[in-house]
């Protein structure tokens, strides 16, 4: 082989060189981007499982709490129509005392000044 052979050929792998490297880093860049996409769509879907999950608790929490504010609700009802029926019962009886009470202090003022 000629020197001028030798210098050919070492021309020509240095190009094939050039162009396997351009390859590979076309393909490196490739790989880059779409790693990029799917890490972006992972992240994505995480956020959306994210802000659902949050959602979910939101309204479990919201609806424990409306459960938990009628109950109560309900009780003080009950209370109050117990203590209303217990007021009721006891009028005809304040009433009386409220009265005996009046006519002993009428009775004292008329007898003092009688």
């Amino acid at each position: 082989m000629s020197r001028a052979e030798i210098l050919s050929q070492l021309k020509q792998t240095e190009e094939e060189a050039k162009v396997r490297k351009a390859k590979a880093e076309e393909e490196a860049k490739q790989i880059a981007a779409a790693a990029r996409k799917d890490a972006s769509g992972i992240v994505e879907a995480a956020r959306s499982k994210a802000s659902a999950d949050a959602d979910a608790k939101v309204k479990k929490a919201s609806a424990e709490i409306q459960a938990e504010a009628n109950a109560q609700k309900s009780e003080g009802e009950k209370q109050a129509a117990a203590l209303k029926t217990s007021a009721k019962a006891k009028v005809n009886a304040a009433t009386d005392y409220l009265m005996k009470e009046f006519e002993g202090y009428v009775n004292a003022r008329t007898s003092t000044h009688g």
